[in-house]
């Protein structure tokens, strides 16, 4: 619910976001972290002004950014590309996934005598940010580089981690309606069909009706038609379990041989960049301070712990992997 006119949390919103993207960019900072600063200057956890009491609601629109990145991501992995990063993507990626998983699991197993909630806390935080990782190698020109490539594997690699974490861990299956509701077979038939629906859909759908609009000169139906086409396969691979940015990837894989290549980067860019930046900011907004503020010294001892296992977890796979020192720190 708005607490203020739209008007007048749209000028917060915007005075509040440039100011803090302006100096932290300035500074070196990054644009991200200064859009998760504004996020919590206009939260509803913080005093002072603020533009929505429900914050969920607003994540979860605003997560259609990530979706738009990750869709530009793939326009621009052709098949090609993506086959040279297989190994990276299923030996890395699932070994750092299951050593990251297992020492966090032990740790937070250990801290509150459960191993339920152990490999609750490891599953999960064997994961990591698709959105902030490839965002802030976007910003630094990075994702063609080779940390940056390498990063990305191990990031596609967690997204379709999901599925069989969900179905390991007991707690985390209560979430999920789709893996209750059908049989673990049955679930994994849907994953199949969904993926070759999308796949026969790009190809023999999607392109003929751009190559269509194209020859008409309608700009308006060919962007919609490119939208709508991100979406439906974001919301396909939601519907079977996956990511909606997973969809949104492939999707954009189908589209990356594709003649308009670079009409259709152009026409989602824009798009893409507004509702990115919504995003960290909603992040930013979610974050409770008075909740980290009550125990800081047990959040810093968490999360150095968290971080050093993963560093530690990541250098190591790297190095076995033959990558150079250099990359794999």
């Amino acid at each position: 619910m708005l607490s203020q006119s739209f008007v007048s949390s749209t000028v917060i919103l915007l005075v509040a976001t440039s100011i803090a993207v302006s100096v932290f960019r300035h500074f070196g900072l990054g644009s991200i972290f200064g859009l998760l600063i504004a996020g919590i200057f206009i939260g509803p956890h913080t005093p002072g002004p603020r533009i929505v009491e429900d914050v969920e609601h607003l994540r979860q629109f605003t997560e259609l950014g990530v979706v738009l990145l990750l869709f530009l991501i793939g326009l621009e992995m052709q098949p090609q590309r993506l086959w040279t990063i297989r190994r990276e993507m299923f030996g890395l990626g699932t070994a750092q996934i299951v050593f990251s998983g297992l020492f966090i699991s032990i740790g937070a197993s250990l801290a509150f005598n459960s191993w339920r909630i152990g490999l609750l806390f490891g599953s999960a935080l064997a994961m990591s940010s698709t959105a902030f990782v490839m965002q802030i190698l976007q910003e630094r020109g990075e994702i063609a580089s080779q940390q940056g490539q390498t990063s990305f594997a191990v990031l596609l690699m967690q997204d379709l981690a999901v599925v069989p974490l969900l179905a390991l861990v007991p707690i985390l299956t209560a979430t999920n309606p789709l893996l209750n509701a059908v049989p673990h077979w049955q679930h994994i038939a849907l994953i199949i069909i969904m993926l070759g629906l999308l796949i026969s859909g790009g190809h023999f759908i999607i392109r003929p009706v751009l190559d269509y609009l194209a020859r008409q000169h309608n700009r308006e139906g060919f962007f919609l038609v490119v939208l709508a086409s991100v979406f439906i396969a974001a919301w396909a691979m939601e519907q079977a379990g996956l990511s909606m940015a997973l969809g949104a990837f492939i999707m954009g894989i189908m589209l990356s041989n594709s003649r308009y290549h670079y009409h259709i980067q152009a026409s989602i860019e824009p798009h893409k960049g507004l509702l990115m930046s919504l995003f960290f900011v909603a992040v930013g907004m979610s974050i409770d301070l008075s909740a980290l503020i009550e125990k800081p010294i047990l959040f810093t001892i968490y999360v150095t712990a968290i971080i050093l296992i993963k560093i530690l977890v990541l250098f190591s796979l790297c190095l076995l992997f033959g990558t150079s020192k250099k990359i794999a720190m």
